[in-house]
């Protein structure tokens, strides 16, 4: 007993013939009256009443009988198709910092979906020292970050720089190659970015100096850039070009600002587990041609590569 066999049993009986059913499985006559009486020798009965003369089928009383259950094998037999392409599918677990996975690999991440159906993404955000453990103990296959820490079975790889810019509303006072010494530190919405860039800003500003907010994430930053009020310079903050371009896009009041004296650039990192677990090692791969295409190409990270 083969699908054919159970296929065109049903198809003959929606049909109400073997014509029709001919004609919606695209196969001759002959064929479909040759798989109904091979079905018929396999189970050993009959399972229409064949009548000359007459083109509507009718079923025997164990054809009818047997109706629910060539539906459950013709189920069965799809479930298991869709079991064995499910197994070919492999899903690969990456763990970011907010920037990455919302700014940065945003374009790279939709590309994905509509160029590969092998590889499924799990995209999760923490903060960087979770993403090392999760990396260390092998529940992220791929983990990236702006700064490196010292695990033993943990690698890393840096994979693009970006540079910090100063950004703000549209009508507020600032302009291009701004010195800090020139900017006002109660008026910043700040974001402690790493250790570097929290050193860079001690040293231009004193510690002691209340900012007007503080946020830890840089989808943030661009919500409370607003219109400033009269005779006021507006708010500031500083971030990454990556984020920059988010916060743009997503609210074109805003503009961004070069500094006289920038911190650092940043570096990412891709960080990974020097024992891969089975079978990840291609998916792996894959990716990171994917990603190395994607920094290559991009505009946003053409002068951003390592």
């Amino acid at each position: 007993m083969t699908y054919e066999h159970i296929e065109t049993f049903l198809t003959v009986v929606a049909s109400g013939s073997i014509t029709a059913a001919a004609k919606k499985l695209f196969i001759s006559q002959s064929t479909v009256s040759s798989r109904i009486m091979q079905l018929e020798e396999e189970l050993k009965t009959p399972l229409l009443i064949r009548q000359k003369g007459h083109r509507q089928i009718s079923l025997t009383s164990f054809g009818t009988s047997f109706i629910p259950i060539a539906n459950q094998w013709a189920a069965l037999w799809k479930d298991t198709e869709n079991l064995k392409s499910k197994s070919d599918v492999k899903t690969l677990t990456i763990a970011s910092v907010d920037a990455v996975n919302n700014s940065t690999f945003v374009p790279l991440f939709q590309q994905h979906i509509h160029t590969s159906t092998q590889i499924r993404l799990s995209i999760n955000t923490f903060h960087s020292n979770e993403i090392y453990s999760l990396v260390e103990n092998r529940t992220a296959d791929l983990g990236f970050v702006f700064n490196q820490i010292a695990y033993p079975d943990v690698i890393s790889k840096p994979i693009y720089q970006e540079n910090f810019y100063l950004l703000c509303h549209k009508d507020s006072s600032y302009n291009n190659y701004i010195s800090c010494n020139d900017l006002d530190a109660s008026n910043e919405i700040y974001i402690n970015w790493d250790s570097s860039f929290r050193h860079w800003h001690n040293h231009h500003w004193s510690p002691d100096i209340i900012p007007f907010m503080e946020v830890n994430i840089g989808s943030m930053l661009s919500k409370y850039l607003n219109k400033p009020a009269m005779n006021h310079p507006g708010h500031w903050g500083i971030a990454p070009m990556s984020v920059i371009a988010t916060a743009i896009q997503h609210n074109p009041d805003l503009r961004y600002c070069t500094l006289k004296e920038p911190p650092a650039a940043r570096t990412c990192y891709e960080i990974k587990n020097l024992h891969t677990k089975s079978g990840q090692q291609e998916a792996i791969a894959y990716f990171e041609q994917e990603l190395k295409d994607f920094i290559q190409q991009e505009d946003a990270l053409v002068n951003m590569q390592c």
